[in-house]
C-alpha cells in the first residue's frame, strides 16, 4: 500500500434552521435542525504509516497548535480500537474553517478522518457503522459522516436524509470571533427555555418555509458575543439574499441568495470590505456521501 493518498473533503456545516429545547435529565439539549454541507472547507489526506500522525497546515490550523488529543486523532484511535487493528496513518489536516465558528469544523474533520480511515484500512465499514462509533466521539459527526443534506434530531445521533435537494448558493461569513458553544447553552439555559417542539423541512416550499423557522441559539449567542450582530447586518445589505441567519452556535452567518452569480457578486463586495475576515461564496446541499479522491 505504500505510496496511497487518500483525500476526503471535510465540508462546513450549515444549520439552515436549528430548533433547540430544554436541557434533558442527562444536560444533552434536543434539537431538530435542516442541515446541509458546503462544498467549501477543510481537507483530509492519509497515507500509510507505522503509528498514527497528525500534521496540520492552514491559517485556521493556529488555532489548534498544541492540541495534543484533537478531534481528528481521537476519531483515528477509535477506529483503530473499534476494528482491533494496529495500522497506522500518516493525517494530514488542511484547515480552512475557522475554529469555534458554529460551522462544524471539528466534527466534518474527524468525520472525513473516519471516512479516508475506513479506506485506507480497507475495512469497508458501512456509514451507518461509522456514524455508531462517532456518537461517542461528538453530536455532530454522525451528521458530518453522511455530508448531504439531512435532518437532525434527538442530540444528533437521529439522522434522517432528505435525497432531492435543490442546491442552495450563499455565502458564509465569521468575523474570526470565536465562540464557545459551552458558553452559549449556558446563556440559553438561564432564559428557560421551553420543551423542544419539532418542525419537519418543507422541500416544496423551502424559502418560506426557512423564513419562518429559527435559530433558537442566536439570543443567547448575540448575548455572548454581540459582533455577531454586525455580521447579520452586513449580510443583509449585501445584494438582495433571501435569507440571513447565523449558523448553530455562532459566530459564522450566512446568506442565501437566488443564484450563484449573485451570491458571488455578495461576496466579492464583502470581502473588499472586510478583508481580515472570512467570505466565502459556497454551494450548499449538494454534498455527496463519502466524497473523496485516491491519488
Amino acid at each position: 500500500m505504500t505510496g496511497i493518498e487518500i483525500v476526503e473533503h471535510a465540508g462546513a456545516k450549515v444549520n439552515l434552521t436549528l430548533r433547540v429545547g430544554r436541557a434533558r435529565e442527562d444536560g444533552y439539549h434536543p434539537l431538530d435542525s435542516l442541515v446541509v454541507f458546503a462544498d467549501w472547507g477543510d481537507t483530509i489526506t492519509v497515507r500509510p504509516a507505522s503509528g498514527l500522525t497528525l500534521s496540520l497546515s492552514g491559517e485556521a490550523s493556529r488555532a489548534l497548535a498544541g492540541e495534543g488529543n484533537n478531534l481528528v486523532i481521537r476519531a483515528a484511535r477509535a477506529l483503530q480500537l473499534a476494528a482491533g487493528i494496529d495500522s497506522g496513518a500518516a493525517i494530514h489536516l488542511e484547515k480552512r474553517i475557522p475554529v469555534s465558528a458554529g460551522l462544524g469544523g471539528g466534527s466534518a474533520d474527524a468525520a472525513a478522518t473516519l471516512r479516508a480511515l475506513n479506506r485506507l484500512w480497507q475495512l469497508d465499514w458501512p456509514i451507518e457503522d461509522l456514524a455508531h462509533l462517532a456518537c461517542d466521539l461528538g453530536a455532530d459527526i454522525p451528521a458530518c459522516l453522511y455530508s448531504q443534506p439531512l435532518r437532525m434530531r434527538g442530540i444528533g445521533e437521529w439522522i434522517e436524509l432528505l435525497g432531492e435537494f435543490t442546491p442552495l448558493f450563499g455565502v458564509i461569513v465569521n468575523a474570526g470571533i470565536p465562540v464557545s458553544t459551552a458558553d452559549v447553552f449556558r446563556r440559553f439555559d438561564a432564559a428557560g427555555p421551553a420543551k423542544l417542539t419539532e418542525s419537519a423541512p418543507d422541500l416544496q416550499r423551502l424559502p418560506a418555509w426557512l423564513a419562518g423557522e429559527p435559530n433558537d441559539l442566536e439570543a443567547a449567542a448575540l448575548s455572548v458575543a454581540p459582533e455577531i450582530a454586525r455580521t447579520l447586518e452586513l449580510l443583509a445589505a449585501a445584494g438582495q439574499p433571501g435569507l440571513v441567519r447565523m449558523s448553530g452556535s455562532g459566530a459564522s452567518c450566512f446568506a442565501l441568495y437566488s443564484s450563484r452569480d449573485a451570491a458571488q457578486q455578495a461576496a466579492t463586495m464583502l470581502a473588499a470590505a472586510l478583508p481580515d475576515w472570512t467570505v466565502v461564496p459556497v454551494q450548499l446541499g449538494a454534498g455527496q456521501l463519502g466524497a473523496g479522491s485516491n491519488d
